[in-house]
């Protein structure tokens, strides 16, 4: 088929006569493009406007470091891009790549903006055009920005519930120590009133005075205990809370999270163990609040997912630093277990809101979409995934202080 019938077959050019479409065509080349080639980069210059002839391409923006894509849109054959810079004259917005292996009609900038001025026929097909894709694309960011406002919603019920969780595990631990204080006490009071009548017989007195110091000893400690899981509670609480950075000792801060969660780790079977491994000094200028979060979704992760149904098992936490390289440094966190593993055509998805393989265990697919977003978005570092059958690791890296945050 030629290419003047392919493009009658195409919505843009349907209705041009004959006449136009081959004045198209006699200005235009055909590309034949492979899959993964790049049609051109954002930031280049506007060469010309390309209709799709066959094939599939994808239009999308890259960040200032090169690491993440944000896809536009995915166009089949019948459709037309690069006009926008075409028509303004400004570097391309967009990068566009093949999907799969395409044919494309290139019309070179000056040649179409000539045919626009003769023929008012094109022009107004073109503007039609474009007002349905501005009208499309404010649709799809509308409708992309509600969806992100309930996914940040439903990650702060998130937040509040792990919290809330928290908060009663840890009551429910200071119960424990607040009872053997009472109980000591009233054992206190009856030794005291046996002390009164045994004021005569003094081996039975020397008997209940090193009872008494037991006791004593008992409600000192046990009141030791409540208040450090109360002032490690208010910590913790109040960090993650708060979005100020903080400079902190991070094994300090990391043992402190650890701690809380050993009231439900012990519930779980789960034994965690803290390795350090700094090379240099510890302090941390970064967000304690945000990577106590984070640290609670990978255990708790690790309990629900690598031990289920209350097999558990062993979880380790790393903490180790690179080298100082040009004045830099970062610390590496490890999160480890060793149980069954993530499927690895699920190993991709893991981060994305609303993606779980346990939803049937009560898992909302959010615990690592926040892991992430605070990792990435807030404290401006880096997560990877490796998983095989008895081994899981989440490498979390971040950077040491503000001046090794990325630009």
């Amino acid at each position: 088929m030629d290419v003047i019938s392919l493009l009658k077959q195409l919505p843009f050019f349907a209705d041009l006569p004959d006449d136009l479409l081959g004045q198209v065509v006699s200005t235009g080349q055909t590309r034949m493009l492979s899959a993964g080639e790049f049609v051109f980069h954002q930031g280049d210059p506007p060469d010309g406007l390309y209709v799709l002839l066959d094939g599939q391409v994808r239009v999308f923006l890259t960040d200032e470091q090169g690491q993440h894509d944000v896809e536009l849109a995915v166009l089949s054959s019948g459709s037309l891009f690069g006009e926008m810079a075409l028509l303004d004259g400004e570097p391309r917005s967009a990068n566009v790549a093949c999907v799969k292996s395409s044919k494309c009609l290139w019309l070179a900038r000056d040649e179409f903006l000539q045919l626009l001025r003769s023929s008012s026929r094109l022009l107004e097909t073109l503007l039609a055009d474009l007002s349905r894709r501005v009208r499309g694309t404010q649709e799809k960011f509308y409708w992309e920005m509600l969806r992100r406002q309930r996914l940040l919603s439903d990650m702060e019920v998130q937040r509040h519930r792990a919290l809330s969780s928290l908060v009663a595990g840890v009551a429910h631990e200071i119960n424990t120590p607040l009872g053997i204080v009472n109980s000591a006490a009233d054992l206190i009071g009856e030794l005291v009133q046996q002390i009164t009548a045994s004021s005569g017989d003094a081996p039975s007195l020397q008997v209940l005075c090193d009872d008494l110091r037991e006791s004593t000893k008992l409600v000192q400690g046990n009141i030791a205990r409540a208040c450090l899981l109360v002032q490690r509670f208010k910590t913790l609480s109040s960090q993650q809370v708060s979005e100020a950075r903080q400079k902190v000792n991070l094994p300090d801060c990391v043992q402190d999270t650890l701690s809380l969660y050993s009231i439900q780790a012990r519930r779980a079977g789960i034994e965690v163990v803290f390795l350090s491994r700094l090379s240099g000094p510890p302090e941390w200028d970064g967000y304690p609040g945000y990577l106590s979060q984070v640290l609670l979704n990978l255990l708790t992760n690790a309990e629900r997912y690598a031990y289920p149904a209350g097999t558990g098992g062993r979880v380790e936490v790393e903490l180790s630093d690179r080298s100082f390289i040009k004045d830099t440094r970062r610390f590496n966190l490890v999160v480890r277990d060793f149980g069954r593993g993530i499927p690895e055509e699920s190993q991709s998805r893991v981060f994305e809101p609303f993606f779980t393989t346990g939803r049937d265990q009560g898992g909302t697919g959010l615990g690592l979409a926040i892991v992430y977003s605070l990792i990435h978005d807030s404290m401006h570092g880096q997560i990877e995934l490796t998983s095989r059958p008895g081994l899981t690791e989440f490498h979390v890296e971040l950077p040491a202080g503000p001046e090794t945050v990325p630009q």
